[in-house]
């Protein structure tokens, strides 16, 4: 695998600001909320009271109208009971006395509005006996609409329940009954009066009386009941725009220490976007931004620690790049001007920039190395993993540092307990890891190296342990041993154990290191376990089923 990153993966752009969007103050959207709210309330207030509202028209017209229909069957009855019918008593004579019944009639139009109506027979058209225009022109005409619309719903039956119809815009609740009424003759001859077309005599008598059926229709015009619902709805439109009108400058109130806060959070990430990382002081008033000025703080805090480190790391990668190409440039440059006279002498410069250039490029490998760790933990590179065998990894470091302990001449003692162990890892990084431990092991260790592997006691785990028996670790280093760069006891800098260090961990791993009681540094590389064999063989089964 290539240490070179995706360069497509390299490239950030810079955030621009969205010139396009519609940036509202936060004032607004809790303005905004408190409208809807007001809205909502109102709408649904209105709702219930219309529909109480509305009931209750419905259940008084009712009850008026009950009232009077009480009133105008007595007067039906009172008027129907047997009157003296002479040459002068004509249909204008009772209708005359009707309509003045009617009119001196108080309990008639006490609870309803009453119209008292006949057919004429020769048009077939009802003719309205009152109101007349004379009482009030807009009653009669008021009345003569009602009794249109009853006669072309219901005809001239009678209607016992209360009935609705719509006027120009009101609704109207009536009902209607018929005046019915018997006559005798003055010579008490009986004679029996019927209703429709009107009462004739009998054939020993030629005299005819031929009288209607009057009918009375009692209706309740709601409109007064509405009108008055109409100005509770005007009421509650103004209360509502009264208190959307107090809720702005509320909100504006309300809102100033929540807008100072996001002003004074928004200053600070300013800040730290020009490296400055100094924290937020001071009292911010809301509990959730009062918390993200904490993180932002922590942020800012840790923004500064990598600064630092960042800065620390370009100068100690340039001290320790600049200290091989100065010795290869001068037995380069000693070696073209001729500065070695002696064979010898030419031999050990050349032998020089060769361990120099080795250095150089192993510095630069992991330089390269634990830059990529750290695009990694950042989310711009991604590791390639593979399922490997742990076997294989301890043979093939072994391998590699094995010439340079016998050029050393120092010994290897290998302790291998493990077979059929995979774990899921970059290969090339986890051989480095260990790579860069056992350099350090075999620089400072007197005669020999020890490297074991096995599994922990939980079996989860593999733990790789390298171990020397030098001086072991100074107890001032032990707590920076895997910082970058840190300084060892001879004044040496390196980044062999902060780059194993960074591996470990991309590999959800762990690293450590402490002194033996008997002498020397001792190093624990902690990997967890993938599969054993086993059940790997199943999983690549089943995948293939």
């Amino acid at each position: 695998m290539s240490d070179k990153p995706e360069q497509s993966r390299l490239k950030t752009k810079k955030p621009s600001r969205n010139k396009s969007a519609i940036r509202i103050p936060i004032s607004l959207h809790f303005y905004a909320v408190e409208i809807v709210v007001i809205i909502l309330i109102v709408f649904i207030i209105n709702i219930y009271i219309q529909s109480i509202v509305k009931n209750y028209i419905a259940n008084e017209c009712n009850q008026r109208l009950d009232i009077a229909v009480n009133s105008t069957q007595n007067f039906a009855q009172a008027f129907s009971s047997q009157i003296s019918v002479t040459d002068e008593r004509s249909e204008e004579n009772i209708r005359a006395y009707l309509v003045n019944s009617v009119v001196t009639s108080a309990d008639l139009s006490n609870q309803a509005s009453i119209a008292l109506y006949t057919l004429d027979k020769d048009t077939g058209e009802y003719i309205l006996l009152w109101p007349t225009a004379y009482y009030s022109a807009s009653y009669a005409n008021s009345a003569s609409n009602v009794v249109s619309q009853v006669i072309e719903e219901h005809g001239y039956e009678d209607i016992t329940n209360t009935q609705t119809t719509e006027i120009d815009g009101n609704l109207i609740y009536y009902r209607t009954l018929t005046i019915e009424y018997k006559s005798t003759r003055v010579d008490d001859t009986n004679l029996d009066v019927n209703s429709t077309p009107g009462p004739t005599l009998d054939d020993e008598h030629k005299d005819t009386v031929d009288l209607n059926n009057y009918y009375l229709c009692v209706y309740v015009n709601s409109s007064s009941y509405y009108s008055f619902m109409a100005a509770m709805t005007l009421a509650l439109i103004q209360a509502a725009l009264l208190a959307i009108l107090i809720a702005g400058v509320l909100s504006m109130l309300m809102t100033y220490p929540l807008i100072f806060s996001t002003q004074k959070l928004s200053r600070f990430a300013k800040r730290i976007s020009k490296g400055d990382f100094k924290p937020v002081r001071g009292h911010i008033v809301s509990k959730e931004l009062s918390e993200l000025g904490d993180v932002m703080n922590q942020m800012a805090y840790r923004l500064e620690e990598s600064d630092i480190e960042q800065k620390t790391f370009f100068q100690n990668a340039s001290h320790e790049l600049r200290t091989p190409l100065m010795s290869i440039q001068g037995y380069a440059e000693g070696l073209k001007y001729g500065v070695f006279e002696a064979e010898e002498d030419r031999d050990n410069a050349i032998d020089v920039i060769i361990a120099e250039t080795g250095r150089l490029s192993s510095l630069v490998e992991n330089l390269l190395s634990i830059s990529k760790m750290d695009m990694s933990r950042s989310g711009n590179y991604e590791v390639k993993k593979q399922n490997i065998d742990v076997t294989k990894i301890c043979d093939t470091i072994i391998d590699r540092v094995r010439g340079n302990f016998i050029h050393e001449d120092k010994a290897i003692i290998n302790d291998i307990d493990i077979q059929s162990i995979y774990i899921y890892g970059n290969e090339n990084d986890l051989i480095r890891c260990l790579e860069n431990i056992f350099s350090n092991c075999l620089r400072y260790c007197k005669n020999a190296v020890s490297f074991s592997c096995k599994l922990d006691e939980s079996g989860s785990n593999v733990v790789f342990t390298i171990s020397d028996d030098g001086p072991g670790i100074a107890p001032e280093v032990v707590d920076h041993l895997f910082e970058r760069f840190s300084k060892g006891a001879d004044g040496k800098h390196g980044i062999g154990l902060a780059l194993a260090k960074a591996i470990a961990e991309e590999h959800n791993g762990t690293v450590n290191a402490y002194n033996k009681p008997e002498g020397g540094a001792c190093f624990n590389v902690t990997i967890p376990v993938l599969f054993h064999r086993d059940q790997l063989t199943k999983i690549n089964n089943d995948s293939t089923k």
